[in-house]
């Protein structure tokens, strides 16, 4: 029996599109999940490091304080704060500027005019911090110092470092603070605070120093 020519065609199409099309290409498989990140690991060495900045940082504040450097030791404290929190230096640091804080309010130093004991203005001020710090420390004593420029006999300066020293203490026990807490001492003018003569040195030269003789802080 003989084919037709466009039956023979359509199964010769048929035949070349079933073997060009072969099977269909497999799915690719889903990738797998990524590893987990390694757990973080503290870097001991950075640690250490850092620690020993701080605690420097903090013995070198200590050191101002002891030696009356009070805004030197702030500054000191306050750079442990920003650059090294979380250090052993920086968890005692508040309680460092605190402690700076009550010493320089107690130790401030007042002045006075020529050859006068009065306390000016500025001086009450300093006074009245000194006596809010010492009512939260009843323990404390302190040591008042009277002390005068050059100009004058010996004598007389004596005798004016002692009234400017009692003039102080007068205020603070006005203050509400117990007389019993204070003593007073002259040590005329045999302890300048700036050995020079002038108008500058001499107003420097003519004060109270307050030293504590008692108490914790």
């Amino acid at each position: 029996m003989r084919r037709s020519p466009l039956l023979a065609g359509a199964i010769l199409i048929l035949g070349l599109t079933v073997a060009c099309s072969g099977n269909p290409e497999p799915e690719p498989a889903p990738l797998p999940p990524p590893p987990p990140p390694p757990p973080a690991q503290t870097d001991t060495g950075d640690a250490a490091r850092r620690e020993a900045e701080a605690s420097r940082l903090c013995e070198r504040a200590i050191a101002a304080i002891e030696a009356g450097n009070y805004d030197t030791a702030r500054d000191l404290l306050r750079q442990v704060l920003r650059d090294y929190p979380g250090t052993e230096c920086a968890r005692r640091a508040p309680g460092e500027i605190e402690r700076a804080d009550v010493l320089d309010a107690i130790t401030a130093r007042v002045h006075f005019e020529f050859n006068l004991a009065r306390i000016t203005d500025e001086a009450a001020t300093i006074l009245q911090r000194k006596a809010d710090v010492l009512r939260d420390r009843p323990n404390v004593q302190i040591t008042i110092e009277g002390h005068c420029d050059e100009r004058g006999s010996i004598e007389y300066n004596q005798a004016l470092g002692l009234r400017r020293a009692e003039s102080a203490k007068r205020y603070l026990v006005s203050l509400g603070l117990d007389a019993a807490r204070f003593q007073t001492v002259s040590f005329g003018e045999e302890r300048p605070l700036v050995a020079a003569s002038g108008e500058s040195a001499w107003g420097q030269n003519r004060r109270d120093e307050f030293r504590i003789t008692a108490g914790d802080m």
